[in-house]
């Protein structure tokens, strides 16, 4: 019989210093600024308003219960959906920074409370997702650090955060993840998600500026100009039919500016794909070189990055065949070749072109049904969770913390519990509580923000983690390195 396990020590002087830190409280995809361009419907506008009322009340709160790290995961901001009528003679990061500007204006109570929860000794810092990669600008993370400093020169506020969540300084921004080793992983959880990643994404840049992502160009193009069309359209409609049905509903008028939309789009997309999607040298190199900081200031080992880079799917416009597959356009050219090859067929044959058509109809939806059954259903949730386990074991983590699917839960594995902040739209949030004689991650929490108080519910123990929390973390299995990196 083998004698029982024992204790591991605290050897390090990082894993010393966890004692007495602070618990974590965890919100993501807020989404600020979102009712901010020319076509909006009238709830979102309201539901703005709310947010600049309830989201202080909840800072307050825990502002009064303790002390906190609290991690922004990501969304934030909503920088897709900011039009402030400057578009044509800014670029870039001015751009962003002035769009910046407009939101907190909108949200000065937002900007208070976040003040507040500073002054009571708190920390904050904001991870960088898919709606706010603005935050990679470095004049756009100092405009908000000084919005939020009483000394814009305060020395505790770093423009570009070190990645150990152990380490935490007043207001830090990091573009890709917060770790702990043997403790968590926090990330958005965008780079797992085709549609909303880009290639290279610590440094997505061409020629200075930030490139944009296949969501982005969508929403920019379609969803922007069509208040009509629900915010999460895209997580609800499940194929191309349901677009064709929600117009259908709404008119021949109605059809016509849609498909006006929808070519504009495409043909965004098409020159995304073909150009202006592509990070240039220079971004690629920035990318390599913040790679290696990251990885040295987080202790990990090189090989640990590269294998979550293989987790990620390349970006959907990285290929021309990804493009028309989510704009359903290779549908559309299928059906199109299918009418061509009936009239062609009956027109050598001297038959009717009444029956050509009809032969061309019936190939066409034999192959829209091929195309249909070839087609994977978009469910990020899903194979979020499912990555995040594979997340927790290559970096020696037990807990796996992301935000992104907008769907609050609780999931466990093998030694490994993944977690998901879900929506703060929602008052979904986590906390994450320390063992107060050692400091390591205890107890994690999913809660609900609800008419002024808290709900629990959901409560996990978070295991001990196998590897010695000093320890550079090295991946526990072979994966190859991908051409399009993984990012913020």
């Amino acid at each position: 019989m083998s004698p029982p396990s024992q204790p591991r020590p605290e050897r390090s002087p990082a894993a010393t210093s966890r004692r007495g830190a602070p618990d974590l409280l965890l919100i993501s995809d807020l989404h600020l600024g979102s009712h901010l361009k020319p076509r909006m419907r009238g709830e979102y506008v309201h539901l703005a308003a709310h947010i600049d009322v309830s989201l202080p009340r909840f800072l307050d709160h825990y502002a009064a219960a303790g002390r906190w790290q609290l991690v922004v995961n990501g969304d934030f901001i909503d920088f897709w959906n900011i039009e402030v009528g400057h578009e044509r003679r800014l670029r870039g990061e001015a751009l962003a920074v002035l769009r910046l500007g407009a939101v907190m204006a909108a949200y000065p109570g937002v900007e208070d409370a976040l003040r507040r929860f500073l002054a009571a000794g708190n920390a904050i810092t904001f991870v960088v997702g898919n709606h706010d990669a603005e935050f990679l600008y470095p004049q756009v993370r100092r405009a908000l650090a000084d919005r939020l400093s009483a000394d814009p020169g305060d020395a505790t506020i770093t423009h570009s955060g070190s990645p150990r969540l152990d380490q935490p300084s007043r207001v830090r921004f990091v573009p890709w993840f917060l770790c702990e080793p043997g403790g968590a992983w926090i990330e958005h959880g965008h780079a797992f998600d085709a549609v909303c990643r880009t290639g290279q994404m610590l440094a997505p840049t061409r020629g200075g500026r930030l490139v944009q992502s296949f969501a982005e160009v969508a929403t920019r193009s379609f969803t922007n100009a069509m208040p009509e069309i629900d915010y999460d359209a895209a997580d609800k409609f499940i194929s191309p039919w349901d677009y064709v049905k929600w117009a259908w509903a709404r008119g021949l008028r109605f059809i016509l500016y849609a498909i006006s939309l929808y070519l504009r789009m495409t043909l965004r997309l098409l020159v995304l794909w073909a150009r202006t999607g592509r990070v240039d040298r220079a971004g690629k190199a920035e990318h390599a070189a913040r790679l290696e900081r990251i990885a040295a200031h987080a202790g990990l080992q090189m090989s640990t990055l590269t294998a979550l880079q293989s987790m990620a799917p390349p970006p959907a416009s990285a290929t021309v065949a990804g493009v028309l597959r989510i704009t359903a356009l290779d549908a559309i050219l299928s059906v199109l070749a299918c009418l061509g090859l009936g009239l062609g067929v009956t027109a050598a044959l001297g038959m009717p072109r009444a029956a050509g058509l009809a032969l061309g109809a019936v190939l066409g939806w034999l192959s829209i049904r091929r195309l249909g059954r070839r087609r994977k259903r978009r469910a990020i949730a899903e194979d979020m969770a499912r990555v995040a386990f594979d997340i927790g074991r290559a970096t020696g983590c037990p807990l796996v913390l992301m935000g992104h699917s907008h769907h609050g839960s609780i999931d466990r594995g093998d030694r490994v519990i993944y977690a998901n902040s879900g929506c703060w739209l929602d008052g979904s949030h986590l906390v994450v509580r320390r063992d107060r004689d050692t400091g390591r991650l205890a107890e994690l929490e999913l809660r609900s923000w609800r008419n002024g108080g808290v709900v629990v519910l959901d409560r996990e123990q978070i295991p001990v983690a196998d590897a010695a929390a000093d320890e550079p973390v090295v991946a526990d299995r072979a994966l190859t390195d991908m051409s399009a990196a993984t990012g913020p």
